[in-house]
């Protein structure tokens, strides 16, 4: 009796271990896919931008005076819209490339835009960029990005003027420059194995480095228009800053 016991009990054991063996196996598996997850990804974000810096340096503004234009000077910010595309290489690294649209808030001045004109100025980011996340299978992910890239600066602007007769003017000009760099932190919460959600935080350092557009004069009185390319600009180095939230969908 005790001789079959020992043995009833050996084949349990050897089940028993077989069974944890296997149970093991499969959760190695199973972690081993999800550090293996590839596919393409889209995100989408929305959040507000300040910046610090100059537009340009020894310009004219439309009071005819020399002087650099800063950022604080002709806006108070700007609504950014962000949108994302690319490849996760595996649970951790992220390949693509980005793309915003920013609603600049411009602000009343007299180099730029006086009391009663029409101003309205927008922006446009672009380039490359990578992010690694850092707890890939966690509830929250933290990751950290870095990119390039080019910006574009456009801006209008319509008033009246007075000299050297009544009329109107309008301004049309594009600045335009490289992104050297752009640092975004960020996080995300898994709200589906396809959907996650969290705030980011984008610094950039950049420049506008070339200006064109034209300023065209309408004197009604004498019949006369006159449009004449703006004026070269130097250098305007300036940074960004964004803080918002964005979703990304795994494709």
């Amino acid at each position: 009796m005790t001789g079959k016991l020992s043995r009833a009990l050996a084949v349990v054991s050897l089940l028993a271990s077989t069974s944890a063996s296997a149970q093991e196996e499969a959760q190695a598996l199973e972690s081993s896919a999800r550090d293996e997850r590839r596919g393409l990804e889209l995100t989408v974000g929305v959040g507000f931008q300040v910046g610090a810096g100059y537009v340009y340096r020894e310009g004219a503004g439309l009071d005819r005076q020399v002087r650099d234009l800063k950022l604080s000077d002709a806006a108070n910010g700007g609504i950014a819209f962000l949108l994302e595309a690319g490849y996760r290489v595996n649970s951790r690294w992220y390949v693509g490339a980005f793309g915003q649209y920013s609603h600049v808030l411009t602000k009343t001045n007299p180099y730029t835009c006086p009391e009663g004109y029409d101003c309205s100025t927008s922006q446009i980011r672009f380039g490359p960029h990578v992010q690694y996340h850092f707890a890939p299978d966690a509830s929250f992910d933290p990751f950290v990005g870095l990119g390039v890239g080019m910006v574009l600066l456009n801006n209008k602007v319509s008033g009246p003027i007075t000299q050297p007769a009544p009329g109107t003017v309008e301004i049309d000009s594009q600045s335009r420059g490289p992104e050297f760099v752009n640092l975004t932190l960020g996080g995300k919460w898994r709200l589906s194995d396809s959907l996650s959600f969290g705030p980011y935080l984008t610094g950039t350092y950049a420049r506008y480095t070339t200006r064109s557009g034209t300023s065209t004069v309408n004197i009604p009185a004498v019949n006369l228009t006159q449009e004449t390319p703006l004026e070269q600009v130097g250098d305007g180095p300036y940074g960004l800053l964004m803080l918002g939230v964005r979703g990304t969908w795994n494709l």
